[in-house]
This record gives C-alpha cells, sequence and structure tokens, in this order.
C-alpha cells in the first residue's frame, strides 16, 4: 500500500517546484536568477523523489487513493507544461523539458524492473546511465546541438545618440521685441502668423529678460520652449502639427499672447515646355513655346516628348536638368531665380535652342482675362513674342546674376580653356561631324575606324569632331554598359582616352545614339 507520510509532502514539494519553474520559464517572473530557476527544479526533483517512494513503497499500489493521486500529479503537471509552451518566452524551456525527460523515463524505467525483474536492475541502470552520459558529452563536447545562452538573455548593445542633421526646411521668423517685458507693450511680431505646414517656427529673443512660448489651450502640451535667454533661439517644427490656429503666451510674462495660422502649402503653378518629337533632327523644331514668359515663382515643366534623350541646360549654368530620358519630366522652381531673361540648350544636340524670360508682378497684367498660367496657348498672341521686347537703354540694367552671360562669348580677360591633346603615341579615332543623326551605321562610318587593331598597352584616344554630345561607352545596346570604360557625356571637340592593358575585343557603343557602335580589338 502506498505510504500517505512521504506521499503528501511529496505532493507539496512537487507543486512548490512545479509551479516556480512554470512561472520563471514563462517569462511572468523574469527577475528570477539563475540561482532560483536552480533551487525550483531542484525542489521539484526532491519532491518528485518523495511522491515516487510513497507510492512505490511496499510495491506497486493499486488502490483507488494511489491512482487518484497519480492523475492529479499528472494532470497538473500536463496542465502546466502545456501552459509553459503556449505562453512562454524563454528560449530554453525546449532544454529544460529534455533534461525532465532524460530523468523521467529511466527512473520509471529502473522502477518498474526493480519490482518485476529485480535480477536486471543492475544491467538495465548501468546501460541508462552509459547512454546519458554518452549524450551529455556529445551535447556539451562535440557540438552536435550546439547548447544555446544558458537562461541569461545576451547584453543588448546601446546605440549612442548621434546628433540630428539640421533640417533644410524653411524657416518662418518671429521676434520677441524689446521691451516686450512690460504690460502694454508690442510683444511678439507678428502678432498672428500664416505659417506654411512644414516650415520652421523661429522665435528670436531680442529682449533683454527670459521668455518663453508656450501653447495655450495645453499649458505646453503640444510646444513648450521652456526659459529661454535674451539673443536666444526656440525652433518649433510644424511637420508634426496639424493644420489650425495655435494661440500661446510667455509663462513668465502672460499678458504676452499671440498665435500662429498653420496653413497647408500652396504649390506654384506650373508652366508647361514641350521638347518635341524629331527634335533631334537638326533643323526641325525643338522646345515649344520656344520662348516664354514665365511668371517669378512658377514651375516651368519640360516634359519630353521625344523617342531620344535631352537635356535643359543654361549657357551660364544656373540650371541643369541632366539627361531626360523620352516620356521624363524636369522640373525648375522659379522662385530661386531673379527676374530676367534665361537661355538654355540641349547638350546632347546643341541646335536645340530656347529661352524664358521670368517677370513680376501680377499674373493678370500678363495674361488674358480668362488665361491660366499653365496653358501658355491661352495667353495673347503679342504677348508672346518670338523675341525678348526691347527696352530702353537705361532700363536694361539689371543684376548681374539676372543676365547670364552666354557661354560663347568670351572677353580678353578669358582666355579659351587649352583642350588636353592626346598624347604621342595615342591611336586618334575619330567621332564625325554629322554621326548624331542616323545613317552613318550603314556604311560603318560612326567611329572613324569603327573596328581598330592594338596591341596590349596602347591607348587610343577619341575625339568629338561632331557638333553633338556623344559616348564611348564599353558594351553594347542589347546588353548596355559593361563598366570597362566609359567617357561620359564628351561635349564637342572634346577628348577621351583609354589604355588597354587585356588582351580580348572591345565592343563599345554611343549611349545617346545607340546606332553608333565600334569595336576595339586588342592583340
Amino acid at each position: 500500500m502506498s505510504n500517505w507520510d512521504l506521499m503528501m509532502p511529496g505532493m507539496g514539494l512537487t507543486a512548490i517546484g512545479l509551479a516556480g519553474v512554470t512561472v520563471s520559464y514563462a517569462g511572468i517572473a523574469h527577475t528570477f536568477i539563475d540561482g532560483m530557476h536552480a533551487l525550483t527544479g531542484l525542489t521539484m526533483f526532491v519532491g518528485l523523489i518523495f511522491l515516487a517512494a510513497g507510492i512505490l513503497d511496499g510495491g506497486v499500489s493499486t488502490s483507488n487513493r494511489a491512482k487518484a493521486t497519480t492523475l492529479v500529479v499528472l494532470g497538473i503537471s500536463l496542465s502546466f507544461a502545456v501552459a509553459a509552451f503556449s505562453f512562454t518566452t524563454i528560449t530554453t524551456l525546449p532544454t529544460f523539458a529534455g533534461v525532465m525527460l532524460i530523468v523521467t523515463i529511466p527512473a520509471i524505467v529502473i522502477a518498474y524492473v526493480a519490482m518485476k525483474m529485480p535480477e536486471y536492475t543492475k544491467p538495465i541502470s548501468i546501460i541508462f546511465i552509459l547512454a546519458v552520459g554518452a549524450a551529455i558529452s556529445a551535447y556539451v563536447g562535440f557540438g552536435l546541438y550546439g547548447p544555446s545562452p544558458y537562461l541569461v538573455p545576451p547584453p543588448v548593445p546601446v546605440e549612442e545618440p548621434s546628433e540630428k542633421p539640421a533640417t533644410t526646411a524653411p524657416v518662418f521668423a518671429i521676434s520677441i521685441l524689446k521691451g516686450s517685458a512690460t504690460q502694454g507693450n508690442p510683444d511678439y511680431e507678428p502678432d498672428e502668423a500664416h505659417v506654411p505646414i512644414g516650415h520652421i517656427i523661429e522665435w528670436t529673443n531680442n529682449d533683454d529678460v527670459s521668455h518663453t512660448v508656450t501653447s495655450s489651450a495645453d499649458a505646453g502640451e503640444t510646444f513648450n520652449s521652456n526659459l529661454f535667454n535674451a539673443g536666444e533661439v526656440y525652433r518649433l517644427d510644424t511637420s508634426t502639427l496639424a493644420p489650425g490656429k495655435y494661440d500661446y503666451l510667455c509663462i513668465v510674462h502672460p499678458w504676452m499672447t499671440a498665435s500662429f495660422i498653420l496653413e497647408e502649402p500652396k504649390s506654384a503653378p506650373e508652366f508647361p515646355i514641350s521638347i518635341l518629337k524629331g527634335s533631334a533632327t537638326q533643323g526641325n523644331p525643338d522646345y515649344e513655346p520656344d520662348f516664354a514668359q514665365v511668371p517669378l515663382g512658377n514651375t516651368i515643366v519640360w516634359t519630353n516628348d521625344d523617342d531620344t534623350m535631352h537635356t535643359v541646360t543654361s549657357t551660364d549654368g544656373i540650371f541643369d536638368s541632366s539627361v531626360i530620358n523620352a516620356g521624363e519630366v524636369y522640373r525648375l522652381d522659379t522662385s530661386t531665380l531673379a527676374p530676367g531673361k534665361y537661355d538654355y540648350l540641349c547638350i546632347v544636340h546643341p541646335w536645340m535652342t530656347a529661352a524664358f524670360e521670368l517677370t513680376e508682378g501680377q499674373q493678370e497684367e500678363r495674361l488674358a482675362e480668362d488665361a491660366t498660367v499653365t496653358d501658355p496657348n491661352s495667353i495673347p498672341e503679342e504677348k508672346m513674342q518670338s523675341e525678348p521686347a526691347v527696352e530702353p537703354e537705361s532700363e536694361m540694367v539689371a543684376p548681374e546674376v539676372s543676365q547670364p552671360v552666354e557661354s560663347e562669348v568670351l572677353t580678353d580677360q578669358e582666355p579659351k580653356p587649352v583642350e588636353p591633346s592626346p598624347q604621342e603615341d595615342a591611336v586618334i579615332v575619330s567621332i564625325p561631324l554629322g554621326t548624331s543623326m542616323p545613317g552613318c551605321e550603314k556604311e560603318n562610318a560612326c567611329f572613324a575606324p569603327s573596328e581598330i587593331r592594338i596591341g596590349i598597352g596602347t591607348t587610343i584616344t577619341w575625339t568629338n569632331d561632331d557638333t553633338a554630345a556623344h559616348t564611348v561607352t564599353s558594351g553594347d545596346v542589347k546588353t548596355g554598359p559593361i563598366g570597362q570604360f566609359d567617357s561620359g557625356l564628351l561635349m564637342a571637340g572634346k577628348l577621351f582616352s583609354f589604355t588597354f592593358e587585356t588582351k580580348g575585343q572591345y565592343p563599345y557603343y554611343c549611349q545617346v545614339h545607340p546606332w553608333m557602335t565600334g569595336k576595339v580589338i586588342v592583340e
């Protein structure tokens, strides 16, 4: 029969230990240290020993009470096990379960053999001990299943705070006026500000005493500068705020009140200009309109309606679109430019030239009553002059930036740049005149010579004898650039040299005019 004097403390100790282990491994009491884990596990093992001794005292009990007790213990154990596996955040729980199985299975088998077949108890015990020892040795010594960090998670690296880059958002300035600490004097200037969302509002303390900028509605929850002294500034990023009116005050001098209204930024009107289809052919119309009068502050939008790449490049370098592929657009914000005339061209096809004039004043003075800024066709014909109006000489004096100097005009004080000459031992390959138009490929005359044989270590210099820009790019139209050499955009009269150090065949082409192909054979 079972010994209840042993079973009762066994069940108690087992329950305590099992509860402690479950709480620890479920992450509920994550402050348990490794020693507490070991203590709860040890308590559970001792309880299991008492419980087993009580159940097996005098043989395996078949009484209903013993069976019921065993089922209760198993039910509690399985319930906690399922809960632990379901909700745990600890990665070592499978390891703990494995250790439990390593101990439990041999104990049950040995106990059963000792009761039923005592003559086999010793050899079976030795077999289990050797098996467990071999498993532990393989686990630890040979890394068949690499042990994970034991219980204590690895330290999380702490990132040092880095300085935030200075914002490039526009700044809206507000001044705290001198003498504003005296009640009745003007305080903030402007007293009510209209600010586009996304701007940085910058308050500057021009007074001799400390002030604050504190939101009134929520006592500083939305924004609060705290005290800032004379000469200091407080900056507020409005990109995180909602549109609307914000009242604020100085908590040191509460009679100092003001407000700002956050508004959605107004997009600038657009002025469209088209790069016409076929404009890459010299003599064809290129930009439409060829000359445009654009209100200052509008955004000029060039759309490439041609089948090849183009650029929109000012002759004095103020703006440059880089390459605009077919179907792409280039936008120019004119609010940063000065009024005046701006000439531009396509550096790939330099015969493509046009201009626009930035004008000040109200749009109604330049447009018809029903005209729109974005529709150049609505501008009256007398306004769409093909050449800028000639004004009296006394009125043509303007800031230097508003009158861009055309690049081909050279003064005595501006000597022409000296072009680099090809190396003495270099082989010359010419990009002939007119190759920017299809047709040269029929006679393999897009590069002269189109195929050349050289020895290892030879330098080839390509000279652009055409009026258009070209490239000398390794690869072909199908595969694209392969990175062996690339001249970039080679303007008229420019040179590009490359030394071939490896034997082989090197096909190349012009990215701007893909019908232009050549080949270098290094022997």
